[in-house]
């Protein structure tokens, strides 16, 4: 009986296990940044209820196609409340992880997509016709195959369906265009609002994969 109570006492004097940190990390750029926008990465280091301030972090990544090893891309540190945060530009698609080594925290691994970078221009044409070009900016070493979608509607609708499509052909590096020649109806006056929308294509690392045109552009 004495030793199980020795024991016992030993027990209740040993230290409890110290909690892991946790480490969190948001995407407040959203999924996609277009070609030559920052991705913006937030998050917060703590221990329970506790902020660790004062905490080196780390932003690791991989580039699509995530084959290679995490490296660290950015540094910093959080501030009094456990917070850090960092702005990134990538070239391709990302796989992205928080990582603060003094703490042994890790945070979860998001994906960043980086979407070609659109400028659209119209110009018309004879016989009520309409030309719509959609130029494509994207890292040199890209190929574009799947095609761009355009949309079109009188003025002041709040949606348009699709009226053609047209495969971005290259025209420099990193350099792509989409044209399209449609019918402007007569009622219109020529008054009209136009849309486009380009999926992935497959192969290039720019943009998600799941994405898919809708029937109808919402303006």
């Amino acid at each position: 009986m004495r030793l199980v109570t020795l024991l016992l006492g030993a027990l209740l004097l040993a230290p409890a296990t110290a909690s892991a940190a946790d480490l969190s990390i948001s995407l407040e750029s959203g999924a996609g940044v277009q070609y030559g926008a920052a991705h913006s990465v937030r998050g917060r280091l703590a221990e329970a209820t506790t902020p660790l301030a004062d905490q080196t972090v780390e932003l690791r990544g991989r580039e699509y196609p995530y084959d290679d090893d995490f490296e660290t891309v950015a540094t910093t540190t959080t501030n009094a409340v456990g917070a850090y945060a960092f702005a990134r530009k990538f070239d391709r698609n990302m796989q992205l992880q928080v990582v603060a080594p003094a703490a042994g925290a890790f945070s979860k691994v998001v994906r960043a997509y980086v979407y070609p970078r659109p400028n659209s221009r119209f110009s018309a044409l004879t016989g009520g016709r309409l030309r719509i070009t959609q130029y494509l900016r994207t890292p040199a070493n890209v190929e574009l195959s799947a095609k761009t979608n355009f949309y079109l509607g009188p003025r002041n609708v709040k949606s348009a369906p699709r009226v053609a499509t047209a495969r971005p052909k290259k025209i420099g590096r990193g350099r792509f265009k989409a044209v399209a020649t449609v019918k402007l109806p007569a009622k219109w006056k020529g008054s009209f609002r136009y849309g486009s929308c380009f999926r992935y294509s497959k192969g290039s690392g720019l943009g998600d994969p799941g994405a898919r045109c809708p029937k109808k552009y919402r303006f």
